[in-house]
């Protein structure tokens, strides 16, 4: 965010029109932002990808640790949830430890998805076959992941001439076109996004 519109986002914040806000670790080292949050009844903490607070973990990050010292500081400690989808057992307590968590529910799930698998298959025609995939999915939304920018605007460009409702996100596109794009896949005005592994990375 540019200056001007933070400081628009910390005027909302105060006049409380926003039940929810996304802060990233990195955030709560910003000028400003302690200061505005301090005014606030903050009644809950999620920290998601928690695993990163751990040392033990393979993607720690020490941003993640002035978590612990922002919790502290706000006037009354709120409850604070703790998820990640990649946690060892020695990990799992170290989140614990580290968020001070107070006789927490431990919630943990295999990692077996019925509803997801893999296949691998290598087609004469990549194009006829994605077409032939999607026809056998029709009315149904997805999200097609290329490794390229070129292939994307190849492939969208293929749906779209097919009559499919697709869009495409690449880092090659412009922030604004990217947001649009997303917005139009989230709210299904457009059922399949065309995209390199920049979608989804925030």
């Amino acid at each position: 965010l540019t200056g001007p519109q933070m400081q628009a986002a910390y005027r909302n914040l105060l006049a409380g029109r926003y039940k929810i806000v996304y802060v990233a670790p990195e955030r709560l080292d910003y000028p400003g932002f302690g200061g505005v949050v301090e005014k606030l009844n903050i009644s809950f903490v999620a920290v998601d990808e928690a695993h990163c607070i751990s040392q033990w973990g393979q993607d720690f990050r020490p941003s993640y640790l002035r978590i612990v010292q922002f919790i502290d500081s706000l006037p009354k400690r709120p409850v604070v949830g703790a998820f990640t989808a990649t946690a060892t057992r020695s990990v799992q307590e170290d989140v614990e430890r580290i968020l001070e968590l107070r006789s927490p529910v431990r919630e943990v799930t295999g990692f077996d998805r019925p509803n997801l698998y893999f296949e691998v298959i290598q087609p004469e025609s990549k194009d006829k076959t994605l077409l032939r995939l999607l026809a056998a999915r029709k009315g149904k939304s997805g999200i097609i992941y290329c490794a390229t920018r070129k292939k994307v605007e190849s492939v969208c460009e293929l749906l779209c001439d097919h009559g499919y409702a697709a869009t495409r996100y690449h880092a090659g596109l412009s922030e604004a076109e990217r947001s649009e794009n997303q917005e139009d896949f989230l709210y299904d005005r457009k059922t399949v996004m065309v995209a390199t592994n920049a979608f989804g990375m925030g």
